[in-house]
């Protein structure tokens, strides 16, 4: 929960090792499944390649790097849900609604990094 940006299982075992260095990344795995089951934790889009996790429950969007995968939160606030709603199929009941906006980060972009679509 305490750290920074979305990350990964990977990057919660490395921090968690530190204190508790029997633990295993399945271990990890496990207790990241009961966070976001409980409503703890929340998994960020699918566009980075693996699973990565937010504690982040106010409403806002995501910038996706496209080369290093690096995820920046975007503030809700320019977006209408209502646009969202329309449209859907009658039923379809939205539990939450998020939005990738994906391209090619800053960083990537001054490092000519070679640009994926």
């Amino acid at each position: 929960m305490s750290l920074p940006g979305h990350p990964s299982p990977e990057d919660i075992y490395e921090r968690a090792r530190k204190k508790i260095p029997a633990i295993s990344l399945a271990t990890v795995y496990k207790n990241i499944r009961t966070f976001l089951d409980s409503g703890m934790l929340q998994e960020v889009s699918l566009h980075h390649g693996s699973l990565r996790v937010e504690p982040n429950h106010e409403p806002h969007h995501h910038l996706v790097c496209v080369n290093c995968k690096s995820i920046t939160d975007l503030d809700a606030s320019g977006f209408d849900p209502l646009q969202f709603r329309r449209g859907l199929p009658r039923g379809f009941r939205v539990k939450r609604i998020a939005v990738d906006i994906l391209g090619i980060c800053q960083r990537c972009s001054s490092a000519g990094a070679p640009k994926h679509r």
